[in-house]
């Protein structure tokens, strides 16, 4: 074998690579991409924790981003005059992928909402608008 035909068998083999590493990439930038990941086990709130009773729970893994672009921000209302506003925002700390939070149920009927996103520099970002809604128990 040749010089020239050495080089064009190695340019070749780059073209093939320089394709399968295109491919991947697009496979990445389809996905989710984290850059850590924890468990949680999250008990039942029906568990009565009372002596030979069953409880139940869910283990999960939690992926999260330890960047700028990835936020929870719990807020108590949105305004869309001029664009979208929240009102009385609270930007959340991340304790590995989790935003606690802590809320005081001043009324019958009571909502969280929080502004959630996730990003890195490959992969899908994910943002959402999250609203749950809490009744207090009455004595």
């Amino acid at each position: 074998m040749n010089s020239g035909e050495n080089t064009i068998a190695k340019l070749e083999s780059l073209g093939a690579e320089n394709d399968s590493l295109k491919k991947i990439i697009a496979e990445i930038n389809e996905k989710y991409v984290f850059d850590s990941i924890s468990v949680r086990d999250i008990p039942s709130y029906k568990n009565k924790y009372e002596l030979n009773s069953k409880i139940t729970g869910e283990i999960v893994f939690v992926g999260y981003n330890l960047n700028d672009k990835s936020w929870a921000i719990k807020f108590d209302s949105t305004n869309y005059d001029n664009g979208r506003k929240l009102i009385n925002p609270d930007t959340l700390k991340n304790i590995k992928g989790g935003y606690r939070y802590e809320q005081i149920l001043d009324s019958d009927f009571n909502i969280i909402r929080a502004d959630l996103k996730t990003e890195n520099e490959y992969g899908k970002p994910f943002n959402i608008v999250y609203h749950t809604a809490i009744r207090t128990k009455k004595n």
